[in-house]
């Protein structure tokens, strides 16, 4: 699966290793090297931060996860390309294979979004 993106700014989320005061590597978190936007839990493992960035992330509305060059499949069936997403009103515009852009109301019109495509074996970016 896809590394997931920061629902802020877009960044690859990354697991990060915590220091304490003297330098010393602890537990590890899940958080954003770009804006500094990070969960709150710490975890033994790598692999229990990677579970919870994956949690954290799916908590945002689905048009805070969505990003230029995402892949999602629209009410007609089609798989389409996001050009332009304006998060504020939940509205994108999309590409449908060569043509020209069109608009797309994020709660009406998407059927599925990039990771749901992705779980089912569709498209991988």
């Amino acid at each position: 699966m896809k590394t997931p993106k920061c629902p802020l700014c877009g960044t690859p989320l990354k697991a990060i290793r915590g220091y304490d005061v003297h330098g010393i590597t602890t537990d590890w978190v899940a958080g954003c090297y770009n804006c500094f936007f990070q969960s709150s839990h710490f975890w033994k493992t790598k692999k229990a931060c990677i579970e919870d960035m994956d949690r954290l992330v799916s908590l945002f509305p689905p048009i805070m996860r969505v990003w230029p060059g995402d892949k999602l499949q629209v009410e007609d069936g089609s798989i389409c390309e996001v050009i332009n997403v304006n998060k504020n009103l939940a509205m994108m515009d999309v590409r449908r294979g060569e043509g020209r852009p069109v608009f797309t109301i994020a709660d009406t019109h998407v059927i599925r979004w990039p990771w749901e495509l992705e779980q089912e074996g569709g498209t991988e970016q």
